[in-house]
């Protein structure tokens, strides 16, 4: 009898102990004050809010408490977007929104579909984007506190900036929402759950009018912002999430760059640097790399430029990389389908193409040689192009206009304006990539149908070849002067001449040069050993 007692406490009491350690005994209280936990984390420690707001999920889920389904939901979204994890943020959105709609949470909802909404802007999905943004909106009318009815607007304008500047729309119609959003962050309460949320959209509401004050050449007003938002953003008081400072700081610092004070780009990189280690936020850092390297060539610290080139290139490529897996996960998802249930079939079609392949080899050596020719001769002309000027040459200018015609403008506001587009073409302003004929008209001081039909009579191209022969020019001088620009990589070269993307750079380089980029890189190597030996 005495064994049987004493086996059964021991039972007993092991079981109350493995209890304790598995979460999914955690009571719905002890849920409750682990959400809070972690969202005071999400401030200071985002990788720790996520790790926690996972166990919370896990817990919810075992136990059926719904609360903490939607709460861990939400918090996990909205450090997953903060990472850049967009396909997270809208794989978790499906379950997010069932949860919100079945709790009748619009605040929840509303917040569900604006950061949906913005994942979908980063990843380029534009008509899913403006889709959710204005289920958003719609849903925040519904919300009875006033504080939480502006937070969330608030929110929801700055993502509809971010995405109409995502769409290249007219930079008024930015400024517009960014100021709709700090009109609604200023009528925001200041009670102990809404101070920190309300100064941390002022804080970001400052930094988005200072970026688009630097897009207006307003120098002035965007140190004001910046300054408004750093102020707000290190006041320990307001509680202010330190991801906003990290932003900022990056933002200063390029602000710097684009005014040659390299020294103080590179002073405030190096702050942001220092910040976003304890913050872990790889598209941030890749910005402070990229602006610490290129301050640093500027300096003529080639160590120090190199380490950050570095840096910058394979974070890019890993970036690069795991946005292409975002993408095409569906895709992958629907081929390996395809390929078990078709495996015999591939294999054929594998062996067929492989003996097409073999005899395109086999044709493709006989014209080899003759195009390997006539690339080296489109190269030779580029070379010799190059040799007789560093500077691309002088657009010839006829100003004999009468019948031929084809605008309504005076002679005298013609020559203004070819005047302004020979200080452009010196100016490098053509290797912004935000740069459009909008953008140019206005900084020409016309319009943009005048504009396209003087580039199309006096340049001879339209608007886009122009443009890009400028950039192509650029970069091809660039890689004839300077030896280290040919130790950067396709994808740097693209983004340092103005273009979106390597592919699009290399098409017009073709199209420009008659040789790819790589080509005209290699051989330029090869007649420097050679000039060398």
């Amino acid at each position: 009898m005495m064994k049987n007692t004493v086996l059964f406490l021991s039972c007993f009491i092991f079981g109350l102990f493995h209890a304790q350690l598995d979460s999914g005994f955690l009571t719905n209280s002890q849920i409750d004050s682990k959400i809070i936990r972690a969202e005071e984390l999400s401030k200071s420690n985002p990788a720790k809010s996520i790790e926690l707001s996972n166990e919370i999920y896990r817990a919810s889920k075992k136990t059926g408490y719904k609360k903490g389904l939607l709460e861990s939901t939400s918090i996990l979204m909205a450090r997953y977007y903060d990472a850049g994890n967009h396909k997270k943020v809208i794989d978790l959105s499906t379950e997010g929104e069932k949860l919100a709609i079945d709790a009748n949470d619009d605040a929840k909802l509303a917040n569900i579909y604006r950061l949906r909404a913005s994942s979908y802007t980063e990843l380029g999905f534009n008509n899913e984007s403006i889709r959710d943004f204005r289920n958003a909106l719609k849903i925040s009318e519904k919300i009875e506190s006033e504080d939480k009815k502006n937070y969330l607007k608030s929110l929801i304008y700055t993502g509809i900036s971010s995405y109409l500047a995502h769409m290249n729309a007219p930079l008024d119609s930015v400024i517009h929402y960014q100021k709709k959003c700090l009109e609604s962050a200023v009528h925001i309460g200041e009670s102990k759950d809404f101070i920190s949320k309300k100064y941390h959209l002022l804080a970001l509401s400052y930094m988005n009018l200072g970026m688009t004050s630097v897009a207006s050449k307003r120098i002035h007003d965007a140190e004001g912002y910046f300054d408004k938002a750093l102020k707000i953003a290190q006041n320990e008081h307001y509680g202010v999430s330190k991801n906003l400072e990290v932003t900022i700081l990056n933002e200063y610092a390029w602000l710097y760059y684009d005014q040659k004070k390299y020294d103080q780009a590179v002073h405030y990189a190096e702050k942001a640097e220092q910040l976003e280690k304890v913050m872990s936020i790889p598209y941030i850092r890749r910005d402070i790399y990229e602006v610490n390297f290129k301050s640093y060539v500027e300096l003529g610290e080639k160590e120090a430029s190199k380490k950050y080139m570095n840096l910058y290139t394979k974070l890019n490529d890993s970036l690069v990389n795991e946005e292409k897996k975002t993408i095409n996960t569906p895709v992958k998802k629907m081929m390996d389908q395809q390929g078990e249930v078709h495996t015999g079939n591939i294999q054929k079609m594998l062996m067929i193409v492989f003996t097409f392949i073999i005899l395109l080899v086999a044709g493709g050596l006989f014209f080899w040689k003759r195009n390997q020719r006539k690339l080296h001769e489109s190269y030779e002309t580029v070379i010799n192009n190059l040799k007789k000027a560093n500077d691309p040459p002088a657009q010839n200018v006829q100003l004999e206009i009468s019948s031929e015609k084809s605008i309504n403008i005076t002679d005298e506001t013609l020559k203004m304006i070819l005047t302004k587009l020979e200080k452009f073409e010196k100016s490098q302003k053509f290797i912004k990539k935000d740069l459009s004929l909008t953008s140019l008209a206005n900084d020409l001081n016309t319009n943009t149908r005048y504009l396209s039909e003087i580039i199309k009579q006096y340049k001879g191209n339209s608007y886009n070849n122009y443009i890009n022969g400028l950039r192509i020019n650029y970069i091809t001088n660039k890689l004839y002067e300077n030896h280290i620009y040919r130790e950067y990589k396709i994808s740097y070269l693209a983004e340092a001449c103005g273009f979106s993307s390597r592919e699009v750079f290399a098409v017009i380089f073709k199209k420009e040069t008659g040789v790819s980029p790589s080509y005209f890189i290699n051989n330029l190597k090869k007649d420097n050993l050679e000039s060398v030996s």
